[in-house]
């Protein structure tokens, strides 16, 4: 008798916490729901209602707004692992002039303001910023050192920083990420692009989860934030501010823009910057690039296809489960706590729902694992029959009919979780996050459990939460380079050439070998100094046309002829502290140790094409060993018998030619045979004997 009424309170208690479960299920699906409706309904809408209304901006519109001074702030505690990495990778990608970045480090971390102060001594764009005291304290708090060093950096450069741009240590940037703030700020206050982690393989379970979140928040979650509240939190990643929004919340908070309060700045930045009635933006920009597919049943077969990109930062996140968890009791305790204790409920309903969305997860992440707990109760009760009263039931019929709403409602998750998953990523993804789902509640489980834990004990002691270190990792660089902007789509972007001739030179390359550009040039389809200015901007490198006459021939005394054109290197001028050498290879770092060393001075690389190079070398060396004969073309000029104009267009088919500018110039009808030959008898015989300048 005893035994059968424990097993009837035990079944009581189950059936009430199967009903509590039920119902939480049932108004987190619905919340969830109202976000799905309200951005298809809004999709459906535009494309029906707003087709042709709806233009997005090109990249030639971009590229013609005036460029504004960026800073991209960097916070960063013991990253000497991916530090280097992610500084030269985003000096080399971003498709932009004036832009610093300043990076945040510690007295006490050494090893990362080594690694930074090495990429510092290639490129004076890079400013390190220390902070006062020993690490770690808080993101907020580097954030708000790394400022006052962009103020000291303004006052030391005679320039103003319109645009802020925050990042972390790992992350991978896109090209075009600054000229988008470029358009969009200062008219907007905060712009936010997408975050999208790197894609793994398909048996990292643990970062495919994080695929998961971000797919879904910054694809669709955070646009209906922007439109129902006009207020979009900040990921601390991929976010643009204007000079006035940071400067007056520094105006506001004894001139701290971050919030130290938290361990989470960057979500009550955003939240602190809609509260100041300033407008922020989520950038969903796509720009259109050629892309190489492979086909076929044995996908040996490649195509060219034109993809809408996605202008997003991209990063690689945890792939262990303790590290996953560490991370996310962070974003829990900023997010879900410390910013309900930060900013309380601000005023408006839709704000409220939005906060309301967010700090659910501390109940629907205990929630879920009660639910486990009661489906494996049903399962044990099922296998062992119907020992219990059936009557019993009846008290809580309607519980069946909520059980039938929350798995609707669970099959539509999956479905828009595939789809936003399938967006951004393969087919295989997508249905990996179906079961990806279990393991996303268990992390969520034991993230919740640890930040409340944080949490009670700041509380309870009124120690502040110190930066909990993550592990980062940095793509190599065969990653990096499908995220890098390819000399094919800067060529069909310019219009250059077209789809047909860049296949034609994949085909000739994957059959010989080569490079993609010299083999366009030998095809004749595309020209070389044409080149040169793509592969500079590819290379985020200065490029020119060597010209002659600009050449210092006295930086010439410390580099033989033989070695110049064995290295393919022509040394043109000193300036600004450094020696400018033309190559065609200024990727090359042990090539430019080299030159630093013969020459006792930094040397600063300028693309230069081969051909131009192979022109000029001896023709420099042979004006150094004759320097007072003047040039033919500066004498012609000097008589008035050509413009400079008419002397680069025949320097220029010189070049192509090989052939001697006196007869370029005869042939393009600018002078004639007795003009030269009076030049030449007055000054320059001697050149027009050896190569005729």
């Amino acid at each position: 008798m005893l035994a059968r009424l424990e097993s009837i309170i035990v079944f009581r208690t189950f059936l009430f916490l199967t009903s509590i479960v039920a119902l939480c299920f049932l108004i987190s699906g619905l919340d969830d729901l109202f976000i799905d409706l309200y951005y298809w309904c809004r999709e459906l809408y535009r494309g029906f209602f707003k087709r042709n209304k709806i233009r997005s901006i090109t990249k030639q519109e971009l590229d013609a707004i005036p460029e504004k001074w960026a800073a991209v702030f960097i916070p960063a505690w013991q990253e000497q692992a991916v530090i280097q990495k992610m500084l030269l990778n985003s000096l080399q990608s971003f498709d932009y002039e004036n832009f610093d970045i300043f990076l945040g480090t510690y007295p006490n971390d050494e090893p990362t303001r080594l690694k930074a102060a090495q990429v510092r001594e290639r490129d004076r764009r890079v400013q390190i910023v220390v902070c006062p005291h020993p690490g770690p304290t808080n993101k907020a708090d580097c954030l708000n050192w790394v400022y006052q060093g962009m103020l000291l950096a303004e006052r030391e450069k005679g320039i103003r920083y319109e645009i802020i741009v925050l990042h972390d240590s790992e992350d991978v940037v896109h090209p075009l990420e600054l000229k988008l703030y470029n358009c969009l700020i200062p008219r907007k206050d905060m712009v936010q692009v997408p975050v999208v982690p790197l894609e793994m393989p398909a048996q990292y379970l643990t970062a495919g989860t994080y695929l998961d979140e971000f797919a879904e928040n910054h694809s669709k979650d955070l646009l209906v934030r922007e439109r129902v509240s006009h207020m979009i939190p900040s990921a601390g990643v991929g976010t643009g501010v204007s000079r006035r929004a940071l400067e007056e919340l520094a105006a506001r908070h004894t001139n701290e823009p971050f919030s130290t309060k938290s361990v989470t700045e960057d979500y009550e930045f955003g939240i602190r910057v809609a509260q100041l009635q300033l407008e922020g933006i989520f950038a969903k920009f796509r720009v259109v690039r050629t892309q190489s597919v492979k086909r076929g049943i044995w996908r040996k077969r490649e195509e060219l296809r034109e993809v809408r990109e996605l202008v997003a930062t991209r990063e690689f996140f945890p792939d262990r489960m303790a590290l996953a968890v560490r991370q996310k009791s962070r974003w829990i305790l900023g997010i879900a706590l410390q910013g309900w204790k930060n900013i309380g409920w601000p005023k408006g309903f839709w704000r409220k729902y939005m906060l309301f969305r967010d700090r659910k997860s501390l109940g629907t992440n205990l929630i879920n694992m009660l639910g486990y707990a009661t489906l494996v109760y049903w399962f044990i009760v099922s296998l062992a029959g119907p020992g219990l009263p059936s009557s019993l039931l009846n008290h809580y019929h309607w519980v069946a009919y909520v059980i039938v709403a929350d798995t609707i409602l669970m099959f539509h998750r999956w479905l828009q979780r595939f789809v936003a998953v399938k967006s951004i990523a393969d087919t295989k993804q997508a249905f990996l996050s179906i079961p990806r789902s279990v393991l996303l509640n268990f992390i969520n489980f034991a993230a919740t459990m640890v930040a409340i834990k944080q949490f009670l004990s700041s509380e309870l002691t009124g120690k502040r939460v110190v930066w909990a270190k993550t592990s980062h990792a940095y793509p190599d660089a065969e990653q990096l380079r499908e995220y890098r902007r390819k000399l094919g789509d800067l060529l069909l972007e310019n219009r250059l050439i077209t789809v047909a001739q860049l296949r034609h030179a994949l085909e000739d390359q994957r059959a010989g070998g080569g490079k993609l550009g010299s083999l366009l040039v030998q095809r004749g389809y595309l020209a070389e100094e044409d080149l040169v200015s793509a592969l500079g901007r590819q290379l985020r490198v200065p490029s020119c046309e060597i010209d002659l006459r600009a050449i210092d021939t006295s930086v010439l005394e410390k580099l033989p002829q033989a070695d110049a054109e064995a290295l393919q290197v022509l040394p043109l001028r000193s300036l600004g502290g450094y020696l400018e050498v033309a190559t065609t290879t200024p990727s090359d770092e042990n090539l430019k140790r080299r030159l630093e060393g013969l020459f006792e001075s930094p040397v600063k690389f300028i693309l230069a094409g081969e051909k131009d190079l192979q022109f000029m070398i001896p023709r420099a060396y042979l004006r150094r060993a004759s320097p007072k004969q003047p040039l033919l073309g500066e004498t012609l000029l000097a008589a008035g018998l050509i413009t400079d104009e008419d002397l680069r267009k025949a320097l220029k088919a010189q070049k192509a030619a090989g052939r001697k500018l006196g007869e370029v110039l005869q042939d393009m009808n600018l002078v004639t045979p007795e003009a030269i030959q009076e030049c030449l008898s007055a000054s320059c015989v001697l050149c027009a004997q050896n190569g005729g300048f």
